[in-house]
């Protein structure tokens, strides 16, 4: 009742009031809405982030237009009449240029006209900084680099210079990622970089700078096989380990370009194959670790690869001795490239021919072979026959043999030098006419000795050339001198001045000039010369051949036997025969000479060769002259 009243009393002072009144009031209300809407800006905020929007009441929409620089309009949140849009209730704002700090008007009218014309104040701030910071001292090259912005930022583009080289970065919230794998950057290794900021196309700039480090990459630093290693058990696994612990890696396993089946896993530092199969033996594998992922981000520089084989069974690596001169009563060791079973008897699988021998196992993996004083020159087999097991049960598929033959030759120990050193002469073949050979009488010529020493070799490979027929090798009559280099003895005596010819002499002329006592106190007064004097007439050779240096000459006695020798060995090492001049070829007389001695006191035929070098011998080219001595 009480409101019926109260209303009834507004509409009588509702009537009293007069008609012009209402016009002016419907007037300023116009006024009033007009300037809120129309002529007041709207205030909005820029934003990084996502749309820049203003919730506004807009009719027709579709009628309304900007002309800025700056800005482009849209609208959104439409009622529509069929495909028309009739109102919409958010304005939305997106920059044309990069975003600058401060506010700018824009107005939004019907056509871009005069009327109702929306007035916007669009106030940006300052763009996001980077929070650099939040890099690590040290980060992969292999996965994405976050760096935090102090707010997110839809709007601007990122990018990541390091050194020479620029990568993108995208936008994550409130952080940007950048493509560090797309660098190219070395693990381990200092780098100063650059955070660049730009919008659209325009110029890059670089809004922080600093440096970091690439973590260390990681590397496998051992593994259950080597390179080139040949594995003799039976894994049933194969692993590597690495520096760092990891949490992936790529491998592969394949034998003759055929992968090889098994299971991978990695733990902490640790990677184990476990093998499907037992993998077959005498094959050549190839084990590849293509790639680690670390935990800690870091990867490998380089595939790490290793190549090995399975063995077969138990072969002989070495043998102790060669093929030939091997000594009468030797131990002759046959080293395995294995341990030979522990738990089965080896020994029956070996056999020796050729005189007597035992056989016994030294160690898992050496056999020694005793010889029991076999004859000289004597042939004989060593012999494994197939089926010899490994300690791992791996057994030989192929029988084995070693054919050898003991020395040729004795070695007879006739006197002993003044320092001591032992006087030796080599005895090839047990029956026959001797042909004897020496050098070394002067330590000042080596080459001497040395073809001597390559001339018992010869011997030594070549019994059958010289059967029925006996050979005395003496490679070095004046081992004092040789190891001083002194053509004389450890008394200063000429060797080849010592004999007891018609002319010997105690004071000598040589080389050098006169020396007072060169020729010794007395005839045969040095023990190496009076040791090769008993040795020699012992022999009584049918042909002495003595070795000097140097003159590149031969020079046979005058008797007239060797001279036909002496001739041809001339020849056939293109030296100068100076049998029939044979004084005429020094500058100096020679008394007490062994070559001398032997001819015209003994009755020995002798030859001496002058060889090209005191210190060198081409063995190739005097050879065959020295077989030629022995028809």
């Amino acid at each position: 009742m009480i409101i019926r009243q109260w209303l009834q009393r507004i509409a009588k002072y509702l009537r009293s009031i007069p008609n012009k009144y209402y016009i002016y009031g419907g007037a300023g209300l116009a006024v009033v809405f007009y300037g809120l809407n129309f002529l007041i800006p709207k205030q909005v905020a820029f934003s990084y982030a996502g749309q820049t929007c203003h919730k506004q009441l807009t009719l027709l929409p579709g009628l309304q237009a900007v002309q800025d620089d700056a800005y482009k309009v849209s609208f959104s949140q439409d009622w529509k009449i069929g495909t028309v849009p009739i109102m919409s209730l958010k304005t939305c704002f997106a920059t044309k240029n990069a975003p600058v700090t401060g506010s700018r008007v824009v107005g939004v009218a019907p056509f871009n006209g005069p009327l109702a014309r929306t007035m916007y104040r669009i106030t940006v701030a300052e763009a996001p900084s980077a929070m650099l910071q939040s890099i690590k001292a040290e980060i992969p090259v292999s996965k994405q680099l976050k760096i935090e912005l102090s707010q997110a930022d839809n709007v601007n583009d990122y990018s990541l210079r390091v050194e020479d080289k620029s990568v993108p970065c995208s936008a994550t919230g409130i952080s940007v990622s950048c493509d560090m794998p797309s660098l190219n950057l070395e693990q381990g290794r200092s780098y100063e970089y650059s955070l660049e900021r730009s919008f659209q196309a325009s110029k890059a700039v670089s809004i922080g700078n600093g440096s970091f480090k690439t973590l260390k990459a990681i590397a496998v630093t051992q593994a259950s096989v080597s390179s080139d290693q040949v594995v003799f058990a039976r894994p049933t696994s194969l692993s590597f380990t690495t520096d760092k612990p990891m949490v992936a890696a790529s491998v592969t396993l394949t034998s003759e370009g055929k992968p090889v089946e098994f299971t991978g896993k990695a733990s902490g530092t640790s990677y184990t194959l476990t093998l499907k199969a037992e993998l077959p033996r005498e094959k050549p594998y190839e084990l590849i670790v293509k790639t680690i992922d670390a935990k800690d981000g870091s990867s490998l520089v380089e595939p790490y690869k290793v190549t090995f084989r399975t063995s077969g069974g138990p072969k002989v690596a070495a043998v102790s001795v060669g093929s030939t001169g091997v000594g009468q009563s030797a131990g002759i060791v046959l080293t395995f490239d294995q341990a030979l079973s522990k738990t089965k008897d080896v020994m029956p699988f070996f056999s020796f021919a050729g005189g007597q021998a035992s056989i016994q196992k030294l160690s898992d993996t050496q056999v020694r072979v005793q010889l029991a004083s076999l004859p000289l020159c004597q042939p004989f087999t060593i012999s494994i026959k197939q089926g010899l097991p490994s300690e791992f049960d791996i057994v030989s598929t192929q029988a084995w043999a070693f054919t050898g033959r003991t020395t040729c030759y004795q070695t007879s120990t006739y006197g002993t030098s003044i320092r001591g050193r032992a006087l030796n002469a080599y005895i090839f073949g047990t029956s026959g006419p001797v042909t004897m050979y020496v050098g070394g009488i002067h330590g000042s010529e080596p080459s001497s000795t040395s073809l001597m020493r390559a001339w018992m070799t010869e011997l030594e490979a070549n019994p059958n050339r010289y059967a029925g027929k006996r050979i005395v090798v003496v490679p070095a009559i004046n081992p004092d001198g040789l190891a001083a280099g002194s053509r004389t003895n450890a008394r200063g005596v000429n060797l080849n001045r010592n004999f007891p010819t018609d002319n010997w002499s105690k004071s000598i002329k040589d080389t050098d000039g006169t020396h007072p006592t060169g020729g010794g106190e007395s005839a045969l007064s040095e023990p190496e010369a009076s040791s090769l004097a008993r040795l020699t007439t012992s022999y009584s050779p049918r042909l002495l051949l003595s070795f000097h240096a140097v003159g590149s000459l031969v020079i046979g006695d005058p008797g007239g036997y060797s001279a036909s020798y002496a001739s041809r060995y001339a020849g056939m090492v293109g030296y100068r025969d100076a049998t029939n001049n044979g004084a005429g070829s020094f500058d100096y007389n020679i008394s007490g000479a062994y070559e001398d001695w032997t001819f015209r006191n003994v009755g020995i035929p002798s030859i001496v060769v002058e060889l090209s070098s005191y210190s060198s011998v081409n063995y190739a080219g005097h050879y065959k002259a020295l077989w030629a001595m022995l028809d």
